[in-house]
């Protein structure tokens, strides 16, 4: 049965990586999901000079499995409703549901609105977790964080983004999470994602997945560090950097889950020096959030 207590007991307290990450845990059950999440967001991109754009609303769901196979099927319905059954798409690292992308968030309310949704996934070892989380802001309301601007640094100094020193780190800092906070049910704090992305497509850095990872970063965290060489010279790359704020969360057995309002900023930085291999002629988009280089509808 699905629980929600103060400590999640099948955690482990992780170290603190040089200060700028909270105390995060990593699982100690025999869970096959790392986790399971299901988000409203909205997605931004942040030109060289600094200006935001919006790019879209989104409403998707996920789930981690800890290897390929793992999962057998999954599905997704609201609560209470008579609507459709969402199914899940397998990709291989997750399985994924794509709920569309939205000029507006009255558009993505109406098309998904806020209350109670039911997540139902079977296991290939025969089992079964089914919950039922709240994705509901206050008085009812879509509770998405404030756009992020994003801000680079490298010897003290801001940094232009068409101007990174791939030789020296780079520092990553960002406009205040507006409604950020720690978890009352003790299970996952308010997160922080950064992520690099090389002109091929493979992620260079990222500051890791909650339960998955040891050290992912919390709306306490103020910034992260790219060690220097993790660039090539010469090179363009794109980066967002992601605030999911928790609405609700939940333990199934021995595997978390939790529902997010989130907001992500994306940009493009370019390194300076002479470049020493070629890249593709298009620019590959991070993920489903960066509409801008995906041939998507947005309705």
């Amino acid at each position: 049965m699905p629980v929600r207590r103060k400590a999640f007991v099948s955690l482990i307290a992780a170290l603190l990586l040089q200060g700028n990450f909270s105390v995060a845990a990593e699982t100690a059950s025999e869970s096959d999901l790392w986790f399971f999440v299901l988000v409203k967001s909205s997605n931004y991109s942040q030109s060289q000079d600094g200006e935001l754009t919006l790019l879209n609303y989104h409403f998707f769901s996920e789930l981690f499995g800890k290897e390929p196979g793992l999962i057998k099927s999954a599905t997704l319905q609201r609560s209470g409703a008579q609507g459709e059954l969402y199914t899940y798409v397998d990709r291989g690292e997750s399985f994924y549901y794509e709920g569309g992308h939205y000029k507006t968030v009255e558009g993505v309310d109406a098309a998904h609105p806020n209350g109670s949704y039911h997540f139902n996934i079977a296991l290939s070892s025969g089992e079964t977790l089914a919950a039922s989380l709240e994705l509901s802001g206050p008085e009812g309301k879509t509770d998405i964080p404030a756009p992020i601007q994003i801000y680079l640094h490298q010897q003290g100094a801001l940094v232009q983004p068409a101007h990174v020193d791939p030789q020296r780190d780079l520092r990553v800092s960002w406009s205040p999470y507006s409604n950020g906070g720690s978890d009352p049910n003790g299970i996952v704090d308010d997160m922080i994602f950064i992520v690099f992305q090389n002109c091929r497509g493979e992620r260079i850095f990222h500051t890791g997945l909650p339960f998955k990872e040891s050290n992912y970063m919390t709306y306490a965290s103020t910034e992260a560090i790219v060690p220097a060489g993790r660039f090539e010279a010469g090179h363009s790359y794109a980066m967002f950097v992601e605030f999911p704020h928790r609405v609700d969360s939940v333990v199934v057995g021995s595997t978390p889950g939790f529902t997010s309002y989130a907001t992500a900023t994306y940009m493009d930085i370019d390194t300076t020096g002479q470049s020493k291999s070629e890249c593709p002629d298009a620019a590959m988009p991070l993920d489903t959030g960066q509409t801008d280089r995906m041939d998507v509808e947005i309705h």
